[in-house]
């Protein structure tokens, strides 16, 4: 017979039958809520479509009446007026029903909206009667009439997007209800159901949980095994008695024992017999713990079964089974990383012997500026120790004021930048150092790939390297001094004997003195490539920037070059555009890159052969091309002919001569003014070196086309005056008194003038469009080639020009008011141009060198006289006693600079120009104080000589404005 349910059993079936008539009721309570807002949400739909209706009514009713107003401020007819007002009237009307359904929350605001618009219908009305349609749109289309519409507008999309919410908010409130009151219904049915279950699965419950338990249990030992016999790890089971009572596969593979020779063993055996007592110890305070202990990482050592040892990591655990203390230990060899754990600090010891005996600082820095590995150069630089320097900030350890140079650094290298820098600091003992710092970025690798982590820092001690650069500096100054000066006298002397000053030579004497001047003119070009090498290499090398024609500086330079080709029997020939090629370049630079070029063509061309400089345009650029036709350059040379000292090494190349610094100068200069060079060759076929600069363009276009200048002897004024009745005037005035003129009416055209034709003077009004008279005379001053121009000044602000002046006598020759006396125009200009062609000028040359002395009077003696001053006392008193036409200066005054004699001769009224004769180069920037700027060991007394002539304006001047 069947077992009769116990007495609990009812009990449970009795409670669900209690449980399944309460859902019942709690279901039909939730179905009546459900409809009930079911009911209300119909309801409240109907109210709300009637309300949207009223709103839509209003708002077409708004439309209609704007309309008809439209309609009738167009056309202005009765009928359409009628139209408005009959419109109005059923606005009135739909607004009067919507006030008594309560439709609009905002009534009050509505009303005065509609109150607002009506008034200005009736101004737009009024307006239409009264002006017009156009005065009747201006009203309607008012901002004031738009801020209304749009107010109006706004109102109601907010009544009716108001309605539309609270309905939808109405049904989503039904919806959940009923949703919830569904979900209820089936979670409840579900639950009554479930009871039913319940009891069926009660009554079989006991039979099946038995057996259910049994089979986890067994799959839970054989996943445990599972887990236990694939783990890398081994693992040891022991009990209280610790005595082996299970071991995993990587255990039995560790110590070399079968499964049944290490269960049962006792776990002493598994350790070295000197270790045994200290584990037993270690396991009896195990086995004393009242509470399971654990115990992570113990490093100790293992015994394999065939006596050898090994090193192992040990984790210990406890469980209970069966009220039994059962001890695991979870063993992993370590050997093989304690191999490459030393390993690695013996890489790290040799990598610090090596940074340590390396003279320069090299350190690692993390993201917060801390030293994690620096080298024993860092502790001697600071004087501190290993301690005071390792995982410190980078701020204590320079200190608050080295770091505040060096922080932007610190910060561009963490941002993933290399960074180079030079640094100076003191050292304990006092001594100033100087490093060349370097900051290269560490990226992450895995998770934080491509993220900066730190930053190597190098630091190369360069205190010796800026030594050594000091001792070249003050070499070259001693060079550029001690032999530009003698090599001056040298050459010069050899000039003028060999130009017959000394009488005719005999041939044997003259040949001798060709020799000697030839050899010297070779140790000067040696000593200036030496010399502008090192500048470029230093970043000392300055360019003065003008505007030429490359046209005529190419003239220039096969004009000076045409003796050199001379005896070599190759003649000089140039293909050029009619139009000019202006360029920004510095001329005597380009002039010395066009020289190099010019002699490598006529050396490696053969006699009776051209040699050809074409210059065109390319891309916006212009190009010059020196074209041979010598033996080519050979393919292994190509790589390497821009290099300092660069020669070919065949016998033909060596006998032309020559340092190998010149094409490495003319490649630096060429690219310093924004420049490229290049070459091409072919063997047997000759060479072509070619350079590009950007071309320049003048967009001031000419008044009137330039002229040429008039063959007649009549002197030639350029006239800028901004009023051309005026200019007209003036020419008129100065023809009649026997001058040729040509009239600009501002600064850009005179300057486009003067840039194509000869002048005798310039009158400038000091009122002109664009560039002011002021600052035209200051840009003539500024440009060598109008630097002495004579400059008549006729405004009718005179005497405040003179003011800006009023340091500047020598700037402008005379100053006339206007209205212009037709007698002072003319004796003004009579002077200026006298100017230029007065009798023999008298020259005070300031120079200590006595030879330099009496070679520069020997080459100026045919056309000026001079006076000389060795000091710069001397100098002055000779400025006191008598007016000069020029000053030719030497810089190096023993202990003294010729800078300081400016501030004597800016003093002079008038002023006499300068010209800068020294052994040292000269910065432009300061050259400007100067007329010209001649190096001794650069210029030949033939440039001597013209440089003289051109300042002074002599009848042999040259220069740029007469052409």
């Amino acid at each position: 017979m069947p077992k009769p349910p116990s007495a609990t059993f009812l009990l449970k079936i009795k409670i669900a039958l209690a449980a399944g008539l309460l859902l019942m009721a709690v279901v039909g309570a939730a179905s009546y809520v459900a409809i009930s807002r079911l009911i209300e949400t119909a309801q409240s739909r109907v109210r709300t479509e009637d309300t949207l209706v009223m709103l839509e009514r209003v708002d077409s009713s708004l439309r209609t009446t704007e309309s008809a107003l439209r309609q009738y401020l167009l056309s202005g007819g009765m009928d359409d007026l009628e139209g408005f007002e009959r419109a109005r009237a059923d606005l009135r009307a739909v607004r009067a029903r919507t006030r008594s359904a309560n439709v609009l929350q905002e009534s009050a605001d509505f009303d005065a909206l509609i109150n607002q618009r009506a008034l200005i219908a009736n101004q737009a009305i009024a307006a239409r009667k009264a002006y017009g349609p156009e005065a009747a749109a201006a009203v309607l289309g008012s901002d004031a009439s738009r801020q209304l519409r749009y107010r109006t507008d706004g109102l109601l999309e907010n009544a009716r997007n108001r309605e539309v919410y609270k309905w939808r908010d109405a049904q989503a409130i039904a919806e959940r209800s009923a949703q919830w009151a569904q979900g209820f219904i089936i979670a409840a049915s579900l639950l009554f159901f479930a009871m039913l279950a319940w009891v069926v699965y009660v009554v079989k419950h006991y039979e099946e949980v038995r057996k259910r338990g049994e089979a986890q249990l067994r799959d839970s030992e054989a996943m445990s095994r599972s887990i236990t016999e694939g783990m890398a790890e081994g693992v040891i089971t022991a009990n209280f008695d610790d005595v082996v009572v299970e071991a995993n596969a990587a255990a039995l593979k560790l110590f070399g024992y079968d499964r049944h020779e290490i269960i049962g063993l006792d776990v002493g055996m598994l350790i070295p017999l000197h270790l045994r007592r200290q584990y037993k110890d270690f396991a009896a305070m195990l086995r004393s713990q009242a509470q399971p202990l654990t115990v992570a990482g113990h490093e100790m050592r293992g015994l394999r079964k065939d006596g050898r040892q090994f090193a192992v990591s040990v984790s210990f655990g406890e469980v209970r089974v069966g009220g039994n203390r059962i001890f695991t230990a979870l063993i992993r060899d370590i050997t093989e990383s304690k191999r490459i754990t030393e390993a690695l600090r013996a890489s790290e010891s040799q990598l610090r012997q090596v940074t340590d005996t390396v003279p320069a600082l090299i350190a690692y820095l993390d993201t917060d500026e801390r030293f994690r590995f620096h080298n024993r150069a860092y502790e001697d630089a600071f004087g501190m120790s290993f301690e005071q320097i390792h995982e410190r900030p980078l701020a204590d350890v320079l200190g608050p004021q080295v770091y505040e140079t060096v922080r932007e650094k610190v910060r561009e290298v963490l941002d993933g930048h290399t960074v180079r820098y030079e640094r100076t600091q003191i050292t304990p003992s006092g001594e100033r150092k100087h490093y060349a710092m370097q900051y290269f970025p560490r990226y992450g690798e895995g998770a934080a790939q491509g993220k900066v982590i730190g930053f190597f820092s190098l630091g190369t001690d360069i205190t010796e390297l800026r030594r050594i650069d000091r001792m070249k500096t003050e070499f070259v100054s001693t060079v550029s001094h001690e032999l530009r000066t003698p090599l001056t006298s040298i050459r010069g002397s050899l000039g003028l004997i060999s130009g017959g000053v000394a009488g005719e030579l005999p041939e044997a004497v003259k040949s001798l003195v060709g020799i000697a001047k030839n050899n010297c003119e070779r140790l000067i070009r040696l000593i200036n490539d030496i010399l502008d090498s090192e500048k470029i290499e230093s970043g000392k090398l300055r360019l003065d920037l003008q505007i030429v024609d490359l046209r005529q500086l190419v003239q220039q330079a096969l004009a000076a070059n045409e003796g050199f080709a001379g005896q070599h029997g190759v003649r000089l020939v140039m293909q050029a555009p009619e139009t000019p090629l202006h360029v920004r370049i510095d001329s005597d630079r380009m002039t010395q890159v066009l020289t190099n070029l010019l002699s490598n063509a006529v050396k490696f061309s053969p006699s009776g052969s051209p040699v050809e400089v074409r210059l065109s345009r390319v891309a916006q650029k212009v190009r010059a091309e020196v074209v041979d036709v010598g033996p080519g350059i050979p393919e292994e040379f190509s790589a390497r002919i821009f290099q300092k000292f660069s020669q070919a090494d065949s016998s033909d190349t060596r006998q032309k001569g020559g340092t190998g610094l010149g094409l490495n100068i003319s490649r630096a200069l060429v690219e310093k003014m924004g420049g490229t060079i290049g070459f091409s060759s072919k063997a047997g076929v000759g060479t072509t070196f070619f350079f590009e600069v950007p071309e320049w363009t003048n967009p001031v276009p000419l008044l009137q086309p330039a002229r040429l200048p008039a063959l007649s002897s009549r002197p030639r004024i350029l006239i800028c005056e901004g009023d051309a009745d005026v200019a007209k005037l003036i020419s008129m005035m100065l023809g009649k008194a026997g001058f040729d003129s040509d009239m600009t009416y501002s600064a850009e055209q005179a300057l486009a003038c003067l840039a194509t034709n000869s002048y005798d003077a310039v009158t400038v009004d000091l009122k002109l469009p664009g560039q002011n008279g002021v600052a035209f005379i200051g840009q003539l001053r500024e440009d060598e080639r109008t630097r002495n121009l004579p400059v008549v000044v006729i405004s009718a602000m005179a005497e405040q020009g003179e003011l800006q002046f009023n340091r500047k006598p020598h700037t402008v020759t005379d100053w006339l008011k206007k209205p212009i006396d037709e007698n002072l125009l003319i004796h003004s200009l009579q002077r200026a141009v006298a100017t230029m062609n007065a009798g023999k000028p008298r020259i005070l040359h300031v120079e200590d060198d006595l030879d330099i002395q009496r070679i520069t009077a020997a080459i100026a003696q045919d056309f000026a006289s001079f006076e000389f001053a060795a000091t710069l006392d001397e100098a002055r008193a000779r400025l006191r006693e008598h007016p000069f036409d020029l000053v030719l200066l030497d810089l190096a005054l023993g202990s003294h600079s010729g800078w300081d004699l400016f501030e004597d001769i800016d003093d002079l009224d008038p002023r006499p120009p300068v010209i800068v004769f020294s052994a040292g180069d000269v910065d432009p920037a300061d050259g400007r104080q100067a007329d010209a700027v001649l190096v001794k060991a650069h210029t030949s007394n033939t440039e001597l000589l013209n440089t003289i002539q051109r300042v002074l304006q002599t009848p042999g001047d040259s220069g740029p404005t007469r052409p």
